[in-house]
């Protein structure tokens, strides 16, 4: 049987959301990924922040907040 493909997984290094160490909104997978970005859900606080170092160097950072990617689900 083949497994599910993950919808969400981070942008930074590829963690499926689901898996140990996935950062949740209040601790609960129910609420989704406790960080996320204009280009996708980030796994943890640090890669929020090479996230946004990234962008920050290559002069891409959001101009506004990013919609939430669980609502409309």
């Amino acid at each position: 049987m083949l497994a599910r493909p993950e919808k969400f997984k981070c942008v930074e290094c590829g963690k499926a959301m689901g898996t140990p160490g996935f950062a949740y909104y209040q601790g609960l997978i129910e609420n989704g990924a406790a960080y996320w970005s204009d280009r996708g859900v980030l796994c943890s606080i640090q890669c929020s922040l090479a996230h946004h170092q990234k962008r920050s160097a290559e002069g891409t950072l959001p101009t506004g907040p990013a919609p939430d990617p669980f609502e409309g689900d």
